[in-house]
C-alpha cells in the first residue's frame, strides 16, 4: 500500500493499484496484526517494493504480456475484489457447529439397554453404566435437540409435580413451603430456562485467532461431552442439589447417573419413581435410594469407572469419595462447606447486619453448606449487635418457634449432634436453646462466646445455631479465619469500602457477600464452589456446562498449492541447519 501511495505520488501508478495493494495490506495485518511487533513486521516485510520504482509498471507490462486480451485495470480490480472477499471471509471465519454421528439402528435396539431400561439396582449397576457409556458412544445424548428435550422434561417434572414435591421436603426436612417452592423448585425451574436459553451459543464452537507458526489455518474451541457423569447429591436440599448438576451435565451433551440422598427418603422415592416418567432413561439414569446406606450405595457405584463424578456433601465424604475415583483417575467437583464468617465492624449498620445474618442462618435450620456459620464483630458494638439478634430471633419466628411454621425440622441424623452444642460452649445464650429431641427440633439460637477456643467453633455447626465472638481489631478478625481452613462462603457488614477490600483481599473464600448474606450463590451468571478445604470446582449457570465440558483444540492446516512457501515452510523439518535456526529465532518474536 505505502509503495503504491509513493508510486501514485510520482505519476506512476493508477488509483486501483493502490486500492489493490491496500486490499493486500489490510488483509494482512488483519491475520497477523494481534501485537504492535506484528504491524512492525508486516511494514518491513513490503519494505523491498517500496524501493522498485518501477513495480507498477513492470507488472502492467507482465499482464499486458500474459493476457493481452485483457485490461490491467480489470486484473487488478479482480485482485481487489478478492482480497476484499477474503478480508471479510477473515471475519466470518466461524466453524460451523458439529454434526454429531448418531446411530440410530443401535439406539433404537432395546437389547442394547436392559438393564437401563429395567431401572438400576445395586446388582445390575455396572451393566447399567456401561450401557449407558455404549449410548454415549453412539451417540444418543450429543444432539443440541435431545439436550434441550431432556432439560424440557426436567422442566415438566418440576412444574407439574410442585406439590408433591413440596410435600415432600416437608415430609423429609419439615420445610416450611416458602422456603420448598423457592430453593428445591422455583430456582432449578429457572436454570433450566438461563440453560435454554444458553445452550445454543455456550456449545458453539469457539473460534480462536491465527498465529505466525500456525498459518495459514482455521482453529477453534470444540466443546465435548466428557462421557458418563455420577452426580451424588446430599440430603439438606434434596432436589436442588441433585437437578443443578443434572441440568449442566446434561446441557453439555453427557449422559448421568443421579444418586439421590437416602436420608432425604421421600424426595428421594420421587426422583426414583416420578423423574424418570419425564426423561429418556439412556441419557439420565436415577440410581437410588436403595435399601442400602448412602455410603454402602455411593461406594458400590465408585466401583465402576465415570468420566466425571460431582459430589455434594461433607469434607469427610468427599475424601472418601476421591479416594474411590483415583482407582480409575476419575476427575471430581467437589461441593463441601466449612465454617463461614461474618464480619461485622464498628461502622456497620448493625440492625441490618443482625436481620440478614440470622435470616441466612436460619434458612433450612440451618442446613445449609453456606450459611453464616460465626460472627466476629467489633468488641465495641458486640452488646448491641447481640441484643438486635434477639430482636430479629423472636421478629421472624416468634416466641414459640417450634409452632411458627417458620423454620424446618434437624435431620434426624444430626438431631443428637446439634443438641449436644447447645451444651457444654461455654457461652452466654443470647436467644433460643430450646429443643425438642422427638420432634427434631432446636430454635433459633444465638451463643456469645469469649473464647476462640469454644466447641461451637471448631468443627461446622450446620444447625440453627448462630456463634458470636468479639474481637480487638479488624487484623484479629482476619488472621483468626486465616489461621483456619477456608470457607466456602464469606461475608461482611461494614460502611467502610477501605474495610470491605481489606477483608476481600486478605482472606480466601469461595464467594463473598458484602452488606448481606447468601446472595452472591444465587447470582445466575456468579460461580459458585469452594477453595481449599470447602471444595473444588464451580458450577452454576454456564459453569455447570463448563463444568461437564472438555474444550478442545482444533486445527486444520490450509492446502494450498503454494509449493510449501507458506503451507509447508522449509525451516520446519531436519537437518537443522543456521538458516533455519536463524528463521526461528526470528519468528519467535512474533509469536
Amino acid at each position: 500500500m505505502v509503495s503504491s501511495m509513493l508510486h501514485m505520488w510520482r505519476g506512476n501508478a493508477d488509483t486501483l493499484a493502490c486500492v489493490a495493494a491496500f486490499g493486500a495490506t489490510t488483509f494482512l495485518l488483519r491475520l497477523y496484526c494481534k501485537r504492535l511487533s506484528h504491524l512492525l513486521w508486516v511494514f518491513v516485510s513490503i519494505q523491498p517494493i517500496i524501493w522498485i520504482p518501477d513495480s507498477t509498471q513492470w507488472a502492467d507490462a507482465q499482464i499486458r504480456q500474459l493476457l493481452p486480451s485483457v485490461s490491467p485495470t480489470h486484473v487488478f480490480g479482480a485482485i481487489t475484489a478478492a482480497f476484499g472477499i477474503s478480508f471479510l471471509l477473515s471475519f466470518l471465519n466461524k466453524p460451523k457447529e458439529p454434526k454429531f454421528v448418531v446411530d440410530e439402528d443401535f439406539l433404537a435396539n432395546t437389547a442394547n439397554f436392559q438393564a437401563v431400561y429395567a431401572g438400576a439396582t445395586q446388582s445390575n449397576i455396572g451393566a447399567v453404566v456401561s450401557e449407558l457409556r455404549a449410548g454415549f458412544l453412539h451417540g444418543v445424548s450429543k444432539p443440541l435437540a435431545k439436550r434441550r428435550e431432556q432439560l424440557l422434561g426436567l422442566r415438566r417434572f418440576l412444574v407439574e409435580n410442585e406439590a408433591a414435591l413440596v410435600q415432600a421436603l416437608k415430609d423429609d426436612l419439615g420445610r416450611p413451603e416458602y422456603e420448598g417452592l423457592y430453593y428445591d423448585v422455583l430456582m432449578p425451574v429457572s436454570e433450566i430456562d438461563h440453560t435454554l436459553k444458553g445452550i445454543a451459543s455456550w456449545a458453539a464452537p469457539k473460534p480462536v485467532g491465527g498465529s505466525v507458526l500456525t498459518f495459514p489455518s482455521t482453529q477453534w474451541l470444540q466443546e465435548e461431552p466428557v462421557g458418563v457423569v455420577l452426580v451424588i447429591s446430599c440430603w439438606n436440599f434434596p432436589i436442588n442439589l441433585a437437578l443443578l448438576p443434572v441440568i449442566g451435565a446434561v446441557a453439555a451433551g453427557n449422559v448421568v447417573v443421579l444418586k439421590p440422598s437416602l436420608t432425604s427418603p421421600a424426595t428421594g422415592r420421587l426422583l426414583r419413581d416420578v423423574l424418570p416418567k419425564y426423561l429418556d432413561p439412556r441419557v439420565i439414569t436415577v440410581a437410588g435410594p436403595f435399601s442400602c446406606s448412602d455410603i454402602e450405595c455411593s461406594q458400590t457405584l465408585l466401583q465402576h469407572r465415570f468420566d466425571h463424578i460431582f459430589f455434594t456433601g461433607s469434607s469427610r465424604g468427599g475424601r472418601a469419595v476421591m479416594e474411590l475415583a483415583a482407582k480409575h483417575v476419575t476427575p471430581c467437583t467437589m461441593e463441601l462447606g466449612g465454617k463461614n464468617p461474618v464480619f461485622v465492624t464498628a461502622d456497620a449498620d448493625l440492625s441490618l447486619a443482625a436481620k440478614r445474618t440470622i435470616w441466612g442462618r436460619m434458612l433450612n435450620a440451618g442446613q445449609q453448606c453456606i450459611a453464616p456459620d460465626y460472627v466476629l464483630v467489633d468488641e465495641k458494638v458486640a452488646d448491641k449487635f447481640c441484643e438486635l439478634t434477639k430482636y430479629w430471633v423472636e421478629k421472624m419466628y416468634g416466641k414459640d418457634p417450634k409452632t411458627s411454621g417458620n423454620i424446618g425440622r434437624i435431620n434426624a441424623s444430626q438431631t443428637n449432634r446439634i443438641i449436644g452444642l447447645l451444651s457444654g460452649h461455654g457461652g452466654k445464650v443470647i436467644v433460643g436453646g430450646g429443643h425438642d429431641k422427638a420432634a427434631n427440633h432446636v430454635d433459633p439460637t444465638v451463643i456469645l462466646v469469649d473464647s476462640p477456643s469454644s466447641p461451637l467453633l471448631k468443627e461446622e455447626t450446620f444447625g440453627p445455631i448462630l456463634t458470636v465472638l468479639p474481637v480487638k481489631s479488624l487484623d484479629a478478625a482476619i488472621d483468626y479465619v486465616n489461621a483456619g481452613e477456608k470457607p466456602l462462603a464469606l461475608y461482611i457488614f461494614s460502611s467502610s469500602a477501605a474495610d470491605q477490600n481489606r477483608i476481600i483481599t486478605s482472606t480466601s473464600s469461595g464467594g463473598v457477600t458484602v452488606n448481606a448474606t447468601l446472595f452472591h450463590a444465587g447470582h445466575p451468571d456468579f460461580p459458585f464452589g469452594g477453595v481449599g478445604n470447602s471444595g473444588f470446582g464451580v458450577y452454576h449457570g454456564k459453569h455447570t456446562f463448563d463444568c461437564f465440558s472438555h474444550k478442545k483444540p482444533v486445527l486444520v492446516k490450509a492446502t494450498w498449492p503454494d509449493g510449501g512457501l507458506l503451507t509447508d515452510p522449509f525451516f520446519l523439518y531436519p537437518p537443522w541447519t543456521s538458516t533455519k535456526i536463524s528463521v526461528l529465532r526470528v519468528l519467535a518474536k512474533f509469536m
